[in-house]
C-alpha cells in the first residue's frame, strides 16, 4: 500500500559548498508492508546521500529507501505558484487602467464633437437663440473637461508604465525558475514492514548543492578606559538555490569541507632531461595583442552612525550568537533560534561569534614610501573555531577605515592588523648629506649619504614606533656598501640591509633617527639605482 508522507525541513547543516538537509514527517501505519511516498524532494539533492529513520507508536522496520523522478504538468514549486499569481493580478491591474484610459478617450471624442459644432453655435448667436456669456460657459467648460482629461490619461499612463516594470521583471523572475525541460522534482519511495500498527514519524536527510556559506568579519578597535581591545565579530553569509525554501529551521554552520575527502590526488613520476634547443622555424606575422582585462575594484561599504540627545540611557543590544561545537579538525556554528533562508540565491547573515581580545597595539611607517603611521594590532588567537579565509570590515571605534582579507588563523596563530593610519604621529624623512669624496688615492671613487627621520608623538599616551628603512644592496663585487654612523643603532639589520627600529616615545616627545652609508667603487665603473 502506497503512503503519502510529506516532509517538513527541521534541521539545516551547512558547509562552505553544499548543505544537509534533515526533514521529518508524519503517518498512520496499519500492519503489512507499505511504501511510503515522499515527494518535492530538490533536485539538486545528492541521490545517493538519501539516509531514513524513524520513531513512531507502530513498530516498522525499514527495507530499503529508492529514489525517482517525479514529472508535474505544473510546477510544484511554492516560488513560481507565487510568481504567477502575482503576474496575473498584475495584468488585471493593466487591464484595469486600459478600460479607464478607453473610458477617458471617449470622453474626449465627446469633447472633440462639441468643438466641431462651432458653427452652429455662431450661427446661434447671430439668430439671437444663444448669449456671448453662454459662449464662454461652453468654452470654459470644454478647457475644464480637457484639463481634466489630459492629467486623468497621464496619471493612468505613469500608474500603466509602473505596473509594466514590475511585470517584466516578475516574468523574468519566473524565465529564472522555470526550464525548458518538464517541471520535476525527486520523490523517495521508503519500504517497510509494520509489524504493529500506529503513528510513524520518518526522518529523511540527504546532502544539497547549489549551497554554502562564506565567512565575514566585522572587526572594531575599542578603546576602554586607556587600554584597547580588539572585537571580532563573526558572520556567516549563506547563500542558497536548491529548489527548496529552508522555513523555520534550526540552522548550523560548518567548517567542514566533504568534497576535499572524496578523492586523494594521484602522484606521478616525475622527469628530467637535457636541454634541447628548439628547431628554427619560418617567421610568421603575429596577431595584434588583446588588450588587458580592467581589473575589477572592490567598493568599500560605510559605517552609519546614530546619536540621540537628551535621552534617557539606552540599554545596548545585545548580539546573539551561534553554540559552537568542535569535531576534531571541524566546527560547526549552531545558530539560536530558527531561521527562514530563502530560495532565490539572497545572501543571509548570521552572527557565529563574538570574540574578544586584548592586542598588542604598535605603529608601523616606511618613511621612504609614505610619512603615515599605520597603526597596528597583533593578537594571539586563542578560540577554538579557526578563522577561515574572508573578507573583514575594519573599524577604530565607529569609524569605518576600510577593508582587508583575513588569512585562515587556527588556535595558536598570531594574527596581525593594519587600522588605518594614526595622524597624531608624524614622520618625516630627509636627505641631510650627498658628498663625493675627492681625497683617495688610486682610482676609487666614494660617495657618502645621510638621512634623517623625525617623528612626533601628539597622542596623550605612549606610543610604541616601528620604523622600516633600507640601504642599497651591491649585486658588483668592485661596488662596496657599509652603513657608518647610525643613531641610535637598528633594533634589526638583514643581510640585504635592511633596517628597522623599535622606538618607545612618550606622549609629546620627539625622537631624530640618524644614519649615514658609503658606497664605494672604482671611477671607471657605472653605478646605477643610488637615488631613490
Amino acid at each position: 500500500m502506497d503512503v503519502s508522507v510529506e516532509i517538513v525541513v527541521k534541521d539545516v547543516t551547512v558547509y562552505p559548498d553544499r548543505a544537509r538537509v534533515s526533514g521529518t514527517g508524519s503517518c498512520e501505519l496499519a500492519a503489512g508492508r507499505h511504501r511510503l511516498l515522499v515527494p518535492n524532494l530538490p533536485l539538486t539533492m545528492d541521490s545517493n546521500s538519501v539516509r531514513v529513520r524513524g520513531s513512531g507508536t507502530a513498530q516498522v522496520r525499514l527495507l530499503g529507501v529508492e529514489v525517482t523522478r517525479q514529472f508535474f504538468e505544473a510546477s510544484p514549486q511554492e516560488a513560481v505558484q507565487k510568481l504567477e499569481v502575482q503576474i496575473e493580478e498584475v495584468q488585471e491591474s493593466v487591464r484595469a487602467l486600459e478600460d479607464q484610459k478607453a473610458g477617458w478617450q471617449a470622453h474626449g471624442t465627446y469633447l472633440d464633437g462639441i468643438r466641431q459644432a462651432t458653427a452652429e453655435f455662431a450661427k446661434g448667436l447671430s439668430r439671437g437663440k444663444t448669449t456671448v456669456a453662454e459662449q464662454r460657459q461652453v468654452i470654459a467648460f470644454l478647457q475644464e473637461e480637457d484639463a481634466a482629461m489630459r492629467t486623468a490619461v497621464r496619471q493612468l499612463d505613469q500608474e500603466q508604465k509602473t505596473l509594466m516594470r514590475r511585470l517584466q521583471k516578475l516574468q523574468q523572475e519566473l524565465k529564472q525558475i522555470k526550464t525548458a525541460k518538464p517541471p520535476q522534482q525527486y520523490q523517495a519511495q521508503i519500504e517497510v514492514d509494520v509489524l504493529h500498527e500506529g503513528s510513524f514519524q520518518p526522518e529523511i536527510s540527504y546532502v544539497v548543492s547549489k549551497a554554502g556559506w562564506q565567512p565575514l568579519y566585522d572587526i572594531r578597535l575599542l578603546e576602554e578606559n586607556g587600554r584597547y581591545a580588539l572585537q571580532i565579530d563573526y558572520l556567516a553569509q549563506i547563500v542558497q538555490r536548491t529548489g527548496q525554501a529552508w522555513q523555520q529551521v534550526n540552522l548550523a554552520v560548518s567548517t567542514a569541507r566533504p568534497a576535499l575527502n572524496q578523492k586523494l590526488p594521484e602522484i606521478h613520476p616525475w622527469y628530467i632531461r637535457e636541454y634541447q634547443p628548439p628547431r628554427p622555424r619560418q617567421m610568421v606575422r603575429s596577431a595584434r595583442p588583446a588588450a588587458p582585462a580592467a581589473a575589477k575594484m572592490e567598493t568599500a561599504s560605510f559605517a552609519m552612525e546614530e546619536s540621540a540627545a537628551d535621552m534617557p540611557e539606552p540599554i545596548e543590544a545585545e548580539t546573539v550568537t551561534a553554540d559552537v561545537q568542535s569535531e576534531g579538525t571541524a566546527v560547526t556554528f549552531k545558530a539560536p533560534g530558527q531561521t527562514d533562508i530563502p530560495n532565490d540565491g539572497s545572501p543571509h547573515k548570521t552572527t557565529l561569534q563574538q570574540i574578544r581580545l586584548e592586542p598588542k597595539l604598535d605603529y608601523l611607517t616606511i618613511p621612504k614610501y609614505s610619512d603615515a603611521a599605520f597603526r597596528r594590532a597583533t593578537v594571539q588567537y586563542a578560540e577554538a573555531g579557526p578563522l577561515l579565509p574572508g573578507s573583514a570590515s575594519l573599524f577604530v571605534g565607529e569609524e569605518y577605515i576600510g577593508q582587508t582579507r583575513i588569512k585562515f588563523t587556527a588556535q595558536g596563530d598570531e594574527l596581525e592588523l593594519l587600522l588605518g593610519v594614526e595622524d597624531r604621529i608624524t614622520v618625516e624623512r630627509k636627505l641631510a648629506k650627498r658628498d663625493v669624496d675627492k681625497k683617495l688615492l688610486r682610482d676609487q671613487r666614494q660617495l657618502r649619504y645621510g638621512y634623517t627621520i623625525a617623528l612626533k608623538n601628539l597622542l596623550k599616551t605612549e606610543a610604541q614606533v616601528v620604523v622600516k628603512d633600507h640601504i642599497p644592496v651591491s649585486r658588483h663585487e668592485q661596488i662596496k656598501v657599509k652603513l657608518d654612523d647610525v643613531r641610535p643603532p637598528p633594533n634589526e639589520q638583514t643581510d640585504l640591509n635592511l633596517l628597522e627600529w623599535e622606538l618607545a616615545l612618550a606622549s609629546g616627545a620627539e625622537q631624530t633617527v640618524r644614519y649615514e652609508y658609503t658606497v664605494e667603487h672604482p671611477r671607471s665603473l657605472q653605478v646605477v639605482g643610488l637615488l631613490d
